[in-house]
């Protein structure tokens, strides 16, 4: 048994911030391994292939809400709807450039969202989220 969650995903458009993000992550130790996703849609594909094991999932997902083909509000609504083993325990902070009130409230309709970060997210934030996110680590 490790201090280390197993795994973490990071679902934002932007490539130069999810290989900021993945290092940032990967350098505070505590988290196994990292999945990226570039958009809602891939995301969900994942998440529906995989909702029928824990395995696999990310116990904290990190979400943009300002992405093309499927946002973040979209994502959330179609994550809502997949039928998860009751065990799986996870996470979500939206993770964006928005700092707009509408979307703070809008990201408090969510059960699913824990917190709303406005990026960067640098080493010591992750961990308070990493904290935050109530997860047990391994």
């Amino acid at each position: 048994m490790s201090n280390k969650l197993s795994v973490a995903g990071i679902i934002d458009d932007d490539e130069v911030y999810q290989l900021v993000m993945k290092r940032t992550i990967e350098q505070s130790g505590m988290v196994e391994s990292v999945l990226q996703f570039y958009d809602g849609e891939e995301a969900i594909s994942y998440f529906k292939e995989k909702h029928a094991t824990t395995e696999m999932l990310p116990g904290l997902i990190l979400l943009d809400i300002n992405m093309p083909y499927m946002d973040g509000w979209q994502f959330l609504d179609e994550f809502i709807k997949i039928p998860f083993r009751e065990d799986y325990r996870r996470t979500i902070f939206i993770v964006t450039s928005s700092s707009t009130s509408e979307d703070l409230k809008k990201a408090s309709q969510y059960s699913v969202v824990s917190g709303y970060h406005v990026k960067p997210i640098t080493q010591d934030k992750f961990k308070e989220i990493l904290a935050a996110s109530g997860q047990d680590l391994l």
